[in-house]
Formats: C-alpha cells, structure tokens, sequence
C-alpha cells in the first residue's frame, strides 16, 4: 500500500512539474506534451493523485498520522524527483522497474 501511495505522489509531483515554464524537457511522451499545452488539465490530473494518495494514507494511518504522514511522503517526492529529473536517471520504465521491486518487498516481507 506505501509504495502505491509513494507512486501516486510521485507521479502527482511530475504532473505539477509539467506545469512549469522553467522546467522543460525535450523527450516527453504524448500524455506530458499534451497537458503541457493545456496546464490546467496536468494541475487536475495532480490535485487528483494527491487527494487519492492523501485519502489512502488517512485510511492506512488514520487521521492525523495519515496527514502527517502525506504531507511528509509529498516533500519527499518532490525532493526526489527535482534532485533526479535534470539527469534524467530515472525514466517511466526505471519508476515502472522501481515500484515492482518495492511493491514486491512489501508484499513478501511479513
């Protein structure tokens, strides 16, 4: 459940990011390029990964914990995809890579 949650929040923060005019990036897929014409339709698709992973978190955790614990998973995906984008380390199929191995390890680990 915590690596969808970190996934959805990540991906939240690469569609906020797409609204940017300060950041660009010549590889985009068609998706990306698409709502980087159009911000507000990349400002939804974010607004609603957030409240989708805030809401499960709250679930998970319960209330308070759940905010707390969102609003920490928000900084660091942020943190994680500013520090990781202008290198380009870690595409859609390394995210992809990434999430199946530590949904794997939360699966597995008792």
């Amino acid at each position: 459940m915590f690596s969808t949650i970190c996934l959805l929040f990540l991906c939240g923060f690469i569609f906020w990011m797409n609204t940017s005019r300060r950041i660009a990036w010549s590889d985009k897929n068609p998706v990306m390029a698409y709502m980087s014409a159009k911000p507000m339709y990349s400002r939804y698709a974010a607004a609603a990964l957030f409240i989708i992973a805030t809401a499960l978190c709250v679930i998970r955790l319960g209330a308070g914990s759940g905010l707390f614990a969102a609003v920490t998973i928000l900084m660091a995906a942020g943190s994680v995809s500013v520090l990781f984008f202008p290198f380009q380390y870690l595409g859609v199929k390394g995210i992809g890579i990434l999430y199946l191995c530590v949904l794997a390890l939360e699966l597995l680990t008792p």
